[in-house]
């Protein structure tokens, strides 16, 4: 049977699109943004069903002192969730991929979640087609973390995704070039047609709201919303 790695990339604050005065290296920003991440894409991780992957999440180097000052606010992080440095990260790949033949790489926000069995289903997973190289999910759920709402929502291409390497050919240099989530759909992809993600909105997004059109429809009915949410976050209460 094909050996095939998982592994879960996640940008802490190794890049900022959108932070042109690099708020992202500051004390204030990490400290929250690690709050964030510890109560929702890590107890994501830590809540999957299956825990045979890897995750990386980068953060830049020039504010490593403020990051692990963050992290040992929290209990130690489970083996299998490593923060690294952004000049290591694809040292690191490599030697994770090494002795593989299928590589897939995973794209998750540092303050959003996969449902519990999305890394089963990963393992489970044989591509359709021979030239498939991206798994893409168009349809899932948006939590209003502090107003506590859920709703479904549906995007043309969101960034949740897995890219699919050879092994071999990715340890020889081979990347997938993507300008962008959006370019996704432009290669050959195989779409995930139930709700595998939720978007949280928190105090600080800068490009999501639960009320500028993401959200579809509303889940009110209290037993299903902590059913889905269980999905992902584990029981609440």
């Amino acid at each position: 049977m094909p050996k095939k790695k998982i592994l879960v990339s996640i940008a802490f604050n190794n890049w900022g699109l959108q932070d042109k005065e690099e708020k992202r290296l500051t004390k204030e920003w990490i400290d929250y943004r690690m709050e964030v991440f510890q109560t929702f894409t890590l107890k994501s991780l830590k809540n999957q069903t299956n825990q045979d992957f890897i995750t990386f999440v980068q953060y830049d180097q020039r504010s490593e002192e403020l990051v692990q000052d963050a992290l040992n606010q929290y209990e130690e992080l489970p083996e299998n969730v490593k923060f690294v440095k952004k000049s290591a990260f694809n040292t690191l790949v490599n030697k994770e991929v090494e002795g593989h033949d299928y590589f897939y790489l995973v794209r998750i926000d540092s303050d959003d979640m996969y449902h519990k069995d999305h890394i089963e289903y990963l393992h489970q997973h044989d591509p359709t087609n021979s030239d498939t190289v991206v798994i893409t999910n168009k349809v899932g759920y948006i939590y209003d973390a502090p107003q506590d709402r859920l709703a479904t929502i549906d995007l043309p291409s969101p960034p949740f995704y897995t890219i699919i390497y050879d092994a071999n050919e990715y340890l020889e240099g081979k990347r997938i070039k993507l300008k962008g989530h959006l370019s996704v759909q432009e290669l050959p992809h195989e779409e995930i047609t139930d709700r595998r993600y939720l978007v949280i909105i928190h105090q600080s997004n800068t490009s999501t709201s639960f009320e500028n059109g993401y959200a579809k429809q509303e889940i009110e009915d209290t037993a299903e919303k902590e059913e889905i949410l269980e999905w992902f976050l584990g029981r609440r209460k």
